[in-house]
């Protein structure tokens, strides 16, 4: 059993307060959960309202299926209207 790991930092630079950025985050969690069989969270600069950081997870027997997801993960967040600023992937 292999767990990915995937953290994604977005700047949401139209953001003006932490309820847009909850609307936005609320999105993009709500697509990724039905389209893919991960976890996401907000981990990272909770109370900041243009930054966020975000934590998904996933348990695969092949680290080849996680990276995958992932990768389509990523692609998902980089045609968001938020500049994706940082990823970061790990297994254990």
């Amino acid at each position: 059993m292999i767990i990915g790991y995937l953290y994604l930092e977005f700047y949401i630079p139209w953001s003006h307060s932490l309820k847009e950025k909850r609307k936005f985050l609320n999105s993009f969690k709500s697509r990724i959960l039905h389209r893919y069989n991960v976890a996401v969270a907000e981990v990272d600069f909770q109370e900041l309202w243009q930054r966020s950081g975000v934590g998904i997870v996933t348990i695969s027997s092949h680290r080849e299926s996680i990276e995958d997801t992932f990768e389509r993960v990523i692609k998902e967040a980089e045609r968001l209207d938020a500049e994706l600023i940082k990823e970061e992937i790990e297994f254990f």
